[in-house]
């Protein structure tokens, strides 16, 4: 049997290379940010926020940063410990809290403490280790949109306590108008340092997944047709991750086949397979909200429009849900459901500089004809009601 695989865990969303490459101005900027972390100097908590759309490469580049920060202190004699967290696994501050205490390794008992005690004991085993602690909160605007406190207690921690602060923070999102939810306090605390992923091109695909296959792949196997044909595709989404999983596959129906090589035919099906056409079923699944913000955008985009900012399209969906005698859900809600729609690959969330109004999400619709979808949502909602 033909071999196309090397190290096929190299493609996945949680491998994280060496380096990543037309990241190294990110990671830099990083490495500026926290370079008094890294050498045990500083006097201030840093806290950066990293924005970018799906497949920016926003996990990535924190987690390789993060590795390179623990190594470059320890060579400084500093005792940095690097912590990571994916709210949308870790749902509550208390789960938050006791993931920080499982990778620390700290004998703590999590249980019966309120929050702001537990991060003290947190804290005070980081001074009695002499260990200072970058934390990486990925999806938070999850604790966010729920209202959870974990955000507004790191932004005090350095308020009671003297001597140098324990820990700094990145903050990870694909929605920068999220911080608009926080109290103005805490907001101003945490938007000092932005950093803004902006999507791939094309030509910058090209070279990760060159990369990448040179790592995961035998040589020889991806054809430079193949290569060129998964950029392209990948390219009209700016998305690294949705080029990564349509090479794997690709692999995967070239090692079902037997065939020694990837051919463009072999990127064609995988690429079909990942986000077929929206189709009537598809839209079944979906629940009663997901679809009236659905046909909030379908309306929003018959007028010549390619996108619509997420508060014009609130807007649109408040008075869609009127129109259906439904009660509109908060925001927080709303994002979610928007979240959940571009992971399906059913929208497309694109974050953009607006000017002077800062980065802004604007959403669009790439897989269907925004009449047909109309048609289909007000088929399937007359049905129901």
């Amino acid at each position: 049997m033909a071999r196309i695989f090397k190290a096929e865990e190299k493609l996945s969303p949680d491998y994280i290379p060496g380096r990543l490459p037309h990241r190294d101005n990110e990671l830099r900027l990083l490495r500026t940010f926290f370079s008094g972390v890294i050498s045990g100097s500083s006097m201030i908590s840093t806290r950066v926020i990293v924005t970018g759309s799906v497949g920016t490469g926003k996990s990535a580049l924190v987690k390789l940063f993060g590795a390179t920060a623990e190594e470059e202190a320890r060579r400084n004699g500093v005792n940095l410990r690097f912590l990571y967290v994916n709210c949308r696994i870790s749902k509550s501050t208390f789960v938050v809290l006791s993931r920080l205490i499982e990778q620390l390794r700290a004998r703590i008992g999590a249980r019966g403490f309120a929050n702001e005690e537990l991060l003290h004991r947190i804290l005070n085993y980081l001074e009695l280790k002499n260990m200072y602690a970058i934390i990486a909160l990925d999806e938070v605007d999850l604790l966010i949109s729920r209202g959870e406190d974990i955000l507004y207690l790191l932004s005090r921690i350095g308020e009671e306590r003297e001597g140098p602060p324990r820990i700094s923070i990145i903050l990870i999102t694909r929605n920068p108008e999220i911080f608009d939810l926080l109290d103005e306090s805490t907001r101003s605390s945490l938007l000092g340092n932005v950093i803004h992923l902006s999507e791939y091109d094309s030509g910058q695909l090209y070279d990760i997944l060159k990369f990448r296959a040179e790592e995961a792949l035998m040589p020889g196997v991806l054809l430079e047709e193949s290569l060129r044909l998964i950029a392209d595709l990948a390219g009209e989404r700016g998305d690294a991750r949705y080029a990564l999983d349509i090479l794997w596959r690709a692999g995967k129906y070239a090692e079902a086949e037997n065939s020694r090589v990837i051919t463009p035919e072999h990127v064609r099906k995988a690429a079909a397979s990942i986000y077929p056409a929206v189709r009537r079923e598809h839209l079944e699944f979906l629940n009663q909200h997901e679809r009236l913000i659905l046909l909030a955008l379908a309306r929003s985009l018959q007028g010549g429009q390619a996108y619509i900012t997420t508060a014009d399209l609130y807007q649109n969906y408040q008075l869609i849900c009127e129109e259906y005698s439904a009660e509109p859900r908060a925001y927080t809600s709303f994002w979610e459901h928007l979240q959940r729609l571009d992971d399906l690959g059913i929208i497309r969330i694109k974050v953009r500089s607006d000017g002077i109004k800062g980065r802004r999400s604007y959403i669009s619709l790439p897989g269907i004809p925004a009449t047909i979808l109309q048609a289909e949502l007000e088929s399937i909602l007359r049905r129901q009601s």
